[in-house]
């Protein structure tokens, strides 16, 4: 009979020191430095992904993840500071277009607002309410594709339409 020093049984050795994985398929790292997650270009990306893959873009400096049948940035809390808080104007009113657009934030993975509530919107110097005043649209009829904010009634003549995005990034 031979002598265990250590209970083992339930852990394999995957490769190195310090990683192994149980019974159960769990890995476990028992590592103080870091972890190195895949890394490639945008087409280097597995092509049947699963749901939970994650890697690092170097096409885009993002760490990534592959959530929900889509490729998806890790984004944290911190405010994205490029471009950070965009001011865009949209026009000028004519007594008769309710339509102003397309809404673009500057930044290029989420370029619109979740919600009309996101973004501050003034026609000349006057706030104006979301829902009350305005609605978001996308693809309006006759228009570019994108999204529009949406007038209940027409701006007066003369009168700039301006849009400040990236309060909810």
């Amino acid at each position: 009979m031979r002598l265990m020093k250590a209970q083992t049984t339930n852990l394999r050795s995957i490769r190195g020191s310090g990683v192994k994985q149980d019974s159960n398929g769990q890995v476990i790292m028992q590592s103080k430095k870091g972890l190195r997650v895949p890394k490639g270009r945008e087409n280097d990306r597995p092509f049947y992904p699963d749901n939970g893959y994650v890697r690092y873009n170097i096409s885009d400096d993002q760490l990534e993840a592959y959530q929900n049948g889509a490729w998806r940035e890790i984004r944290f809390k911190e405010p994205n500071q490029d471009p950070g808080i965009v001011q865009q104007s949209l026009g000028v009113g004519d007594e008769v277009e309710t339509d102003f657009g397309p809404l673009y934030s500057g930044d290029p993975d989420f370029p619109v607002p979740e919600a009309a509530q996101n973004i501050l919107v003034f026609v000349e110097n006057v706030f104006q309410v979301a829902i009350t005043n305005y609605t978001l649209v996308q693809n309006p009829v006759g228009k570019t594709a994108g999204w529009y904010i949406r007038f209940g009634t027409a701006v007066p003549f003369g009168k700039p339409v301006t849009v400040l995005h990236n309060f909810d990034k």
